[in-house]
């Protein structure tokens, strides 16, 4: 009697698991939106709709205190939930007569490995494009890192994905300037994509996750 509770529990598991597997290949994802990222403010503006067969999930920004994103199943919403202010606070000022108790000095965080991070996705870039049909997405970057030569290395390397993505027919754009005398990072990216199988894009997502630059970053959060 156990037995054969447990067989066909068993039996029961694998179908899902057949079934998930089955869905996650053939039912494509479609993501249409735009990111704004603005240095006055500064404020990050995300505004997306990702369709997955019934199920589809869209960003809701109508009031500041009403954003978030909804969960919608054939058409009716079934959860919502709420997004905090992307506006980061001021910094505050240490009143100059104020002095800051004693004790051991902070430890200095580590700039992130821009060109590690982007090496690991560079490198499995091939993989993802193959699953990644683009309707259009163009992009828009100013940015300074503090650091001329940083800076001057990241700019050939935009340029070198510029130069790639020319192939693309104009489906795909990027624009860049870079700003050596001041830091700042500020820019746009707006466009659709259509998704063809989203199994197959776990394993390389993985394999960047695992890249020692990336998951160096991942470990610091």
């Amino acid at each position: 009697m156990i037995y054969g509770i447990l067989l066909t529990a068993a039996v029961l598991l694998c179908f899902l698991i057949v079934a998930l597997a089955i869905i996650l290949w053939a039912v494509p994802v479609t993501i249409t939106g735009r990111a704004e990222l603005l240095q006055d403010v500064p404020t990050l503006i995300v505004v997306f709709c990702a369709d997955w067969g019934a199920l589809t999930l869209r960003t809701r920004l109508l009031e500041e205190a009403d954003e978030g994103i909804d969960i919608m199943l054939f058409g009716r919403r079934i959860r919502s939930i709420p997004l905090e202010n992307g506006t980061l606070p001021p910094e505050e000022e240490t009143p100059a007569d104020e002095e800051e108790p004693a004790g051991e000095p902070e430890e200095k965080k580590t700039s992130p490995d821009i060109i590690g991070i982007a090496d690991a996705v560079l490198s499995h870039m091939p993989g993802l494009i193959r699953q990644v049909a683009i309707d259009h997405l163009r992009a828009s970057l100013r940015f300074g890192l503090g650091d001329a030569a940083l800076t001057g290395e990241v700019f050939g390397l935009l340029m070198a994905i510029r130069g790639m993505l020319m192939a693309t027919g104009g489906k795909v754009s990027l624009a860049a300037r870079a700003e050596f005398d001041e830091q700042v990072i500020e820019g746009d990216v707006e466009g659709a994509i259509r998704i063809a199988h989203p199994l197959a894009l776990v394993l390389p997502v993985v394999r960047i996750i695992r890249h020692p630059a990336v998951w160096k970053e991942v470990r610091s959060r």
